[in-house]
């Protein structure tokens, strides 16, 4: 086949398939624009309606919310009332016969004085208790004779109550305590929730308060939001549901049953109560009669549960009204559909003929360009030469020679950039490549120059020619975790060159995959040993190279904190050298400073652990913060005081000793137990005092 007529079937071909192809694609894309509306019109429908209901749901439960504040507030006002009430009888009581009567008659006085203020009820009722838990009227029963012991009373939370009332009493005067207690004359022994108010009478030491339940005041409240809730309607046949989380109905198509019963639709009340496990509530979709009607309709419903009355407020909607736009929208598209089809075969047709004749003209002058430029391109391409253009007619044609040309060009110019810049990266950038054992298989020229190996030293080995000693075996035990679950890891790593010289470098270490398998790593590195090396210098002591006081007042707060988060134990010990005055006053400055070095490189050597600290806190002071417990903090301690000893530095005007000695205070905490640091500081700097009036060369702990 000539290449003319070659080109112009395909020309033809293509301009007509193509024109198919507009038609039909238009044809296709509106069918499918339908689809989309018709779901952006349900789904459109769908969201007001779920934004309509959620509104009335909220709108009802803040209501509830409210009603429950004002509750509250209004019985924590009264039992302020009554108590202030109770406090100033006992009080009078007190003042008028402090000077006439004994203690025991003015508090049996003041006890039944304010048993007598009681309401006349089991519920409500007055109770005083010792402020060391001894209960004076407890349950309406004054029990002055016997001072029962209730200080270890609990709720059914593991609350201690009494020590509750009194810490409140004693570090307030007065307030509020919310627990749980047995109704009195209840014969069934289950714990309320109770709110009490308590204040202190300080004459003798008590606090006396009184409590209402909160099941008692709240069910007036429940069925005035009940009837409420029954009455509310809006947009036809919607309306406002509540149920029990024990599937009891409380209000059912919008009515308040007056007998609750077990909710009749199981598998519906089962949705109801998964939706509202969420805290903001949930959706649930479902299929449900309408009032008076026996078809059941789509309807969607929100709800959201009231923790403290158990109740699941809800309300629905039906989804029927949006099936009439969706049928509308359909019969429209329909008939623009059929008229684009007439259209669309005329045009066709006509289309068909102006193509046909316009591709055989074309045909011919595109084939003797496309030949030149075929044949120009082989030779450019084996002889690295551009494209003549001169014999080309087409400024397309000509157009597609100059890129080509251009294209030559560029690649050149890249190739060589390309070598400049590995050149460049190699000369500059500190990179190595390995195996995924760790064997290293390529290494830059910069990443010899730091390490002071050549690469016939380093391939083949193992990566951790350059480890540094001192860098524990978890950091790389939790590196090669991270790496070998096909993460990139990024961290600051310590080395060790060739002549046994620190450097630090930031690294980037990337696993190669291949068929989703790990075959080696990538690693692209940064020195920071300047950097490093400036941070040691700011958070180390000179003398000691211990860590600095500076370094302690971030590092000990960062260490509460992580013990708090993590659940650990947290230590800090703080030790001063047994009369260091004397020391150096005797033997002189220069020997003071020696002393300081002897003593620090003990506390060095002994806190080699990650979780362990030693710092120069001042003059003679040190400090050491651990995550070792108790027990073994005092081990440590005296492992630490011993080893001092036994250096057997001469101190000549030590009072306990002939040698150089030390104090040392501990204070020792659980996680939840542990202080702020200017408190943990005090205490330990008062350990350390009471460790001196021991007698020096001792330990106390906290």
């Amino acid at each position: 086949m000539q290449l003319s007529n070659f080109i112009r079937r395909v020309i033809f071909s293509t301009a007509f398939i193509s024109t198919f192809l507009v038609f039909s694609i238009s044809i296709i894309f509106q069918y499918i624009n339908f689809r989309n509306d018709k779901v952006h019109i349900k789904e459109e429908f769908t969201q007001i309606k779920k934004e309509q209901i959620k509104r009335e749901v909220l709108s009802v439960y803040n209501l509830i919310e409210q009603k429950e504040e004002i509750l509250i507030n209004s019985v924590k006002e009264k039992l302020r009332e009554r108590v202030a009430q109770a406090n100033n009888l006992a009080m009078s009581i007190y003042n008028q016969n402090k000077d006439t009567k004994n203690p025991e008659e003015i508090k049996l006085l003041i006890a039944k004085a304010i048993n007598n203020l009681s309401y006349q009820n089991d519920k409500t009722y007055f109770f005083i208790n010792s402020n060391k838990g001894q209960a004076i009227i407890f349950n309406k029963n004054i029990e002055l004779d016997s001072y029962k012991d209730v200080w270890n009373l609990k709720d059914e939370n593991n609350n201690f109550i009494i020590q509750l009332q009194s810490k409140i009493a004693l570090e307030n005067k007065e307030g509020f305590l919310t627990a749980t207690f047995v109704k009195p004359n209840s014969e069934e022994n289950k714990q309320y929730s109770k709110i009490s108010f308590v204040e202190l009478f300080e004459p003798y030491n008590w606090h006396i308060g009184m409590g209402e339940y909160l099941d008692d005041i709240r069910n007036h409240a429940k069925n005035e939001m009940l009837e409420l809730i029954s009455s509310v309607r809006f947009s036809g046949d919607n309306y406002l549901f509540v149920n029990t989380t024990d599937a009891e109905i409380l209000v059912f198509d919008g009515k308040k049953i007056k007998n609750p019963t077990t909710h009749p639709y199981k598998n519906l009340f089962e949705q109801q109560l998964k939706a509202a496990q969420n805290p903001e509530g949930g959706f649930f979709s479902y299929k449900f009669k309408k009032i008076n009607t026996i078809k059941e309709y789509d309807k969607i419903s929100y709800v959201k549960k009231y923790e403290k009355y158990n109740w699941i407020v809800g309300c629905g909607v039906y989804l029927d009204e949006v099936e009439n736009e969706l049928i509308r929208k359909e019969a429209i598209f329909k008939e623009t559909i059929y008229q684009q089809l007439i259209y669309m075969l005329i045009m066709f047709f006509l289309i068909s003929i102006g193509l046909y004749l316009t591709s055989k003209k074309i045909s011919q002058f595109i084939a003797i360009n496309i030949n030149y430029l075929i044949s120009s391109f082989e030779k450019a391409s084996k002889e690295n030469k551009k494209i003549d253009t001169k014999n080309l007619t087409y400024k397309e044609f000509v157009s597609l020679a100059n890129d080509l040309n251009t294209s030559l060009e560029n690649k050149n110019k890249t190739e060589k950039k390309l070598q400049d810049y590995i050149h460049i990266i190699n000369e500059n950038v500190i990179i190595s490549s390995t195996d995924k054992d760790g064997v290293i298989l390529d290494v830059s020229e910069a990443f010899c120059e730091i390490s002071g190996y050549s690469k016939e030293e380093l391939i083949g080995k193992k990566h951790n020619i350059v480890k540094h000693p001192d860098t524990p075996n978890k950091f790389y035990q939790d590196m090669w975790e991270k790496l070998l679950s096909g993460d990139i890891w990024k961290g600051e790593i310590r080395n060790k060159n060739k002549e046994g010289l620190d450097y630090w470098v930031y690294a980037i270490i990337k696993p190669t995959l291949e068929n989703e398998e790990i075959i080696g790593f990538t690693a692209i590195r940064t020195n920071i040993t300047d950097k490093k090396h400036i941070e040691y210098l700011s958070i180390t002591d000179e003398l000691t190279q211990l860590y600095n006081r500076r370094f302690f007042n971030s590092k000990i707060i960062e260490e509460i904190n992580r013990a708090k988060r993590e659940n650990n134990n947290f230590s800090f010990l703080i030790m001063d050298i047994d009369y260091f005055k004397q020391y150096n006053d005797t033997y002189g400055h220069q020997q003071g400073d020696l002393a300081l070095e002897k003593v620090a490189n003990i506390l060095k050597t002994r806190t080699s652990r990650a979780s362990d600290f030693a710092f120069r806190l001042g003059g003679e002071e040190f400090g050491i913060i651990t995550a070792l417990d108790r027990a073994k903090v005092i081990e440590f301690a005296n492992l630490i005081k011993n080893e001092i000893e036994n250096l057997q530095i001469e101190h000549k005007a030590s009072k306990i000793s002939k040698y150089l000695t030390i104090s040392i205070g501990i204070v020792s905490k659980e996680d939840k137990d542990i202080p702020s640091s200017d408190d943990l500081y005090k205490e330990a700097d008062d350990c350390l005092y009471e460790a001196k009036k021991l007698g020096r060369n001792s330990i106390f702990i906290l």
